[in-house]
């Protein structure tokens, strides 16, 4: 009897985990704008953005992506492979972000963000701030 539970068991357990599998797979990837735009929402609700930061945030977070997607693109189609490559390409424009968001954030937003992203010790050490 406790035989049959068993098998029972882990035949329904594969049946489920194929599907969420299968429903996994079946997810569109996100557009860089969709993905600035959840971000730009999220940001908005934990920053307390106001509509014309919200509007920029998004405006630089589609353009951030969208380069950043492109340029990961060509490096896919010039055979890089190597990951230290992309993590470059990644840092460059997290701090193109950074320096685009300090312009439109205030002071104590900025700071909030960069803690929130646990960015906040990189950007004190490339900036010189003790």
């Amino acid at each position: 009897m406790k035989v049959a539970y068993r098998i029972v068991n882990c035949l329904l357990l594969l049946l489920l985990s194929s599907r969420l599998v299968a429903q996994q797979q079946e997810q569109p990837q996100k557009s860089p704008a969709e993905m600035a735009s959840i971000q730009a929402d999220d940001m908005q609700k934990q920053l307390k953005l106001n509509d014309a930061q919200v509007f920029y945030i998004d405006s630089i977070l589609q353009h951030n992506y969208t380069a950043v997607s492109a340029e990961f693109e060509k490096m896919k189609k010039a055979g890089i492979q190597s990951p230290d490559n992309y993590m470059k390409v990644q840092k460059m424009w997290n701090e193109k972000t950074e320096d685009a968001f300090k312009k439109v954030l205030t002071e104590e937003q900025f700071i909030y963000y960069l803690k929130l992203t646990r960015r906040y010790k990189d950007y004190k050490k490339r900036m010189g701030i003790k």
